[in-house]
């Protein structure tokens, strides 16, 4: 082993009343803000997907069709109570978890400049959305942080227990984003800098330790994926269209640049790390594993506070808080709040409409109607590709649902009905891309398309 000493290095502490009332500080405006975005009627695609689907196994009394949802671990704790308030209240925790561990990195250091890059990223459009839209990437990068952490005094400590804890939490991030095996994998790549006297037991047994953990949970998600719905699960997030390009990664992160400049004006075997989580993110865009701009830039936010080094002087420690503040208020000026956009306006007029329709009397391809499930408040009025009798409805729908819905999507099974109309229906009216078809015996749903218009902000 490393070292016969596992047990962990006591750090300094803040005062505990200091710890909770800079955490309340810094995480309780981010969570009124997603409170007022969601008063406003506003809610992120990736939210909405995870509701719908939670709704869905809910309403079904089915909650296995939620096992192999990627990633699960934001589904399950949505599980007790799946509502709007819900998804940022669990952002806004993981916020002030993130907050309370910066905090002892300002301890450690004696300086605050770690909580001013952090709050310089966060109090943005940038971290609205992070906690207002994507609180399974802030739970992400909770997991992350904890990991990089324990790896960063693993390297100083050479304690054994931190490799051990380093391993299990880039393991635990795995299960809100696939980037947390890709860290554990990179990290285990760049040992034998870290460790350039190991021997290659030791090294076996060290590498083992970091990257086992990661490794057996993508495994395991694999094996029981195919042994329970015949296909391994593949943990991709497609509700997130796309990822951010390099240069608009660039744009946001200048704090990280910075401190990425100052760690590598230190020529050390370990300080071409810093670079790695950006080529990570680089190569994770291209290869599907999509995630946001604020997943970016406060990944490599909290890479920079990882990597300070603690003998900076206060002019360098100056300039760095300056250049984080400066990108904060450049982020208030140029970047757009999020907002209701006017398909959303359309896709919750319909999802209003057809909430009161009778249980599995709406036939619907819910693969390609995203934007309409994430604004119903129940999932009973449909029936969706994972309800038994799906594909009957789909051959004869006459005798199984009173409606069919063809959404604004190219594709789906349900969509050729503006082609070829459903035997025995009536068109009943044709918005903003939205179909609906109705047997003769059945009333029409009202949609109030008055009530909206002209709502957009």
């Amino acid at each position: 082993m490393a070292s016969p000493d596992t047990a962990p290095r006591a750090e300094p502490r803040a005062p505990w009343g200091l710890r909770v009332a800079v955490v309340v500080l810094v995480a309780l405006p981010l969570v009124l803000a997603a409170a007022g975005l969601a008063q406003d009627g506003w809610l992120s695609d990736t939210h909405g997907a995870f509701l719908h689907r939670v709704r869905f196994a809910l309403e079904r009394g089915r909650l296995e069709l939620l096992g192999f949802e990627y990633p699960p671990l934001p589904f399950l704790l949505l599980v007790p109570w799946p509502h709007v308030a819900m998804t940022w209240l669990l952002g806004g925790l993981a916020v002030a978890g993130l907050a309370w561990l910066v905090l002892d990195e300002c301890t450690d250091r004696r300086s605050m400049l770690p909580l001013v890059l952090l709050v310089a990223a966060l109090w943005t459009p940038i971290g609205l959305h992070l906690v207002s839209g994507d609180f399974n990437e802030a739970l992400g990068l909770l997991a992350l942080f904890i990991g990089w952490r324990h790896y960063r005094r693993w390297w100083s400590t050479r304690q054994t227990i931190h490799g051990l804890y380093a391993g299990l939490w880039l393991g635990f991030a795995f299960y809100t984003s696939p980037i947390g095996l890709a860290v554990a994998l990179i990290a285990g790549a760049v040992l034998p800098l870290v460790f350039p006297r190991l021997q290659i037991p030791p090294f076996a047994s060290q590498l083992s330790l970091l990257v086992f953990p990661g490794a057996a949970a993508a495994a395991t998600w694999a094996y029981l994926s195919w042994v329970f719905i015949g296909r391994v699960a593949l943990p991709f997030s497609p509700w997130e269209p796309g990822s951010p390009d390099l240069w608009t990664i660039l744009i946001w992160t200048i704090p990280f640049l910075a401190v990425a400049a100052v760690v590598l004006s230190r020529p050390r075997a370990t300080t071409a790390g810093i670079l790695l989580p950006l080529i990570l993110l680089v190569g994770a865009g291209r290869i599907g594993w999509h995630y946001s701009l604020a997943f970016a830039v406060l990944m490599l936010t909290l890479v920079a506070i990882v990597a300070l080094p603690r003998d900076l002087d206060r002019l360098t420690r100056a300039v760095l808080g300056v250049v984080a503040v400066v990108q904060a208020v450049v982020a208030w000026r140029v970047l757009p709040l999020p907002r209701l956009a006017e398909e959303d306006l359309a896709a919750r007029a319909v999802a209003a409409a057809l909430a009161t329709a009778p249980p599995r009397s709406v036939l619907l391809d819910d693969r390609y109607a995203e934007r309409l499930l994430k604004w119903s408040p129940s999932l009973e009025p449909y029936l969706l590709t994972r309800d038994t009798g799906f594909e009957l409805a789909v051959a004869r729908p006459v005798s199984a649902v009173q409606y069919v819905l063809a959404t604004p999507d190219g594709e789906g099974l349900t969509l050729d009905a503006d082609v070829h109309p459903p035997p025995g229906f009536i068109r009943t009216w044709s918005w903003e891309g939205y179909t609906l078809w109705r047997r003769a015996d059945v009333p029409t749903p009202s949609v109030r398309f008055d009530v909206l218009a002209g709502r957009l902000p």
